[in-house]
């Protein structure tokens, strides 16, 4: 009997304590419009104290893998965040970053006391006169404005600090983003980092949606977090609408698995998707183009009526020929496999231009199968040509009767994502003996998830992560 009364005592502290940290956030909230194009609720005491570094009302107190490795710096803007926190000055555990269209970025937190406040960041914060209502001063040669309740850093500034807060008030006075149902409960979840991210948004024009009204937005919202065991870190996300409807990804089908099999164990990166005719191949000729140039712009403009005629799965496997060429540039220190669903025509066609572009340059392809040619290419014998309906190109031919572990990852599926690096230390010098790294991805209809562990490790993944970080050279 006294052990369901506890039971239940628990459970009510446990709701009550959920509560009052989703009201702290939905006050906060209250506070940032909802015309923002990027909302972020970060939770920076949960992401330090994961990561061993505890809050005390004395400063920081670190693991002892950590503890005598913080910079001086480091550790002193650490001490100022754990003294606000486990002194009642700042709820750090509800940090809000934002992105409005007119007034540029922001940074946002409560406070309960200004004067407590000032009094802990005076050596980090130089306050010069009032203005408007509001307390100013500059951190870093970032601005910061504050009233009794609340502190702004206000970053890519359109006008004065003042005027700007004003403004975002004004316009959150008209609506927040709290009152957005869908996008607010996504930002309220219990998570590392939840973030939402007007759908189309042109990174560098954030003008770009801001004539589309706020109720008819489509967001992309995701939430960062480790695993029930702390060893891992998963990355979650989903697209919806302002009233949380959920909004399934355009162009894309799960993805067939018998292509799996031509993939050898062992591979480092494997990438597979599911695509349709209906698939927007911009962005990505967008990203291309902006980061390769007037050569990558005019290859994918030769390579574009190829990719749009995809009309199923699309595979990459790749594995470097040495662990330390995992960065290199140079094809010839990777093996790779290539398969893409597209009519019979295009491969065809596609395999009789490199063919003929082979021969020009000296190099003549010979037959290595039906419908496949083998080209000496970066000192690798390359075969292409037709592989059961795909268009195929390989450094290591084509056999279906490979076996690997990947079936979890991409099976029902529409897009996956694999690396792995067995072991680390093949790869990161500073890493130990038996820890392997281990990134997968894996996307259905609306909804994505992404994972990045550490097998081996026998601590948390961020407090893993942070003693990697401060190792001295």
């Amino acid at each position: 009997m006294k052990l369901q009364h506890i039971t239940l005592l628990s459970l009510v502290a446990a709701m009550l304590g959920l509560m009052t940290a989703c009201s702290k956030k939905a006050e906060l909230l209250d506070t940032v419009p909802a015309s923002s194009a990027m909302v972020t609720t970060v939770d920076l005491k949960a992401i330090c104290e994961r990561s061993g570094l505890e809050f005390t009302a004395e400063g920081i107190k670190a693991s002892p893998e950590a503890s005598g490795k913080l910079d001086g710096n480091v550790k002193a803007a650490l001490d100022k965040l754990a003294m606000l926190d486990a002194k009642g000055v700042a709820d750090l555990s509800t940090i809000v970053v934002g992105l409005d269209t007119k007034e540029g970025a922001f940074l946002t937190f409560s406070i309960t006391d200004f004067e407590r406040f000032k009094l802990i960041v005076e050596d980090a914060v130089t306050w010069s006169d009032d203005a408007d209502g509001l307390h100013c001063g500059s951190l870093n040669r970032i601005p910061v404005a504050a009233n009794d309740h609340q502190v702004w850093m206000l970053m890519n500034m359109n006008g004065s600090v003042t005027g700007i807060v004003k403004k975002l008030l004004e316009q959150a006075d008209e609506m927040p983003v709290s009152k957005l149902e869908g996008i607010a409960q996504a930002l309220y979840r219990d998570n590392l980092i939840n973030t939402a991210v007007v759908n189309g948004l042109d990174p560098f024009n954030a003008k770009s949606e801001s004539n589309v009204p706020v109720l008819e937005k489509v967001w992309n919202v995701a939430a960062l977090n480790t695993s029930a065991d702390s060893k891992s870190i998963v990355l979650e996300w989903e697209q919806m609408a302002s009233t949380g409807e959920m909004q399934k990804f355009k162009g894309l089908k799960n993805i067939n698995p018998a292509v799996l099999a031509y993939v050898p164990e062992g591979f480092t990166v494997t990438f597979g998707a599911g695509l349709t005719n209906d698939f927007d191949w911009k962005p990505i000729e967008t990203v291309l183009t902006m980061l390769g140039g007037f050569q990558a712009g005019a290859f994918m403009a030769v390579v574009k009526p190829y990719l749009e005629s995809i009309d199923g799965t699309v595979l990459i496997a790749a594995r470097p020929s040495d662990p330390d060429n995992l960065d290199s540039n140079d094809p010839s220190d990777w093996d790779f496999i290539l398969l893409a669903h597209m009519p019979q025509d295009k491969i065809n066609q596609l395999t009789a231009t490199v063919s003929s572009m082979m021969s020009t340059a000296g190099i003549t392809p010979k037959a290595a199968g039906e419908g496949l040619i083998s080209v000496p290419q970066y000192g690798k014998e390359m075969t292409m040509g037709n592989v059961d309906g795909y268009l195929g190109i390989s450094t290591i031919g084509f056999d279906n009767t490979r076996n690997n572990s990947l079936a979890p990852i991409f099976v029902n599926k529409d897009m996956a994502f694999n690396f792995t690096a067995n072991p680390l230390s093949d790869y990161l010098d500073e890493a130990p003996e038996g820890v392997a790294l281990e990134v997968s991805l894996g996307m259905t209809d609306s909804k994505g998830q992404a994972k990045f562990a550490l097998p081996g490790s026998d601590r948390p993944i961020l407090e893993y992560l942070l003693s990697l970080l401060l190792q001295e050279d």
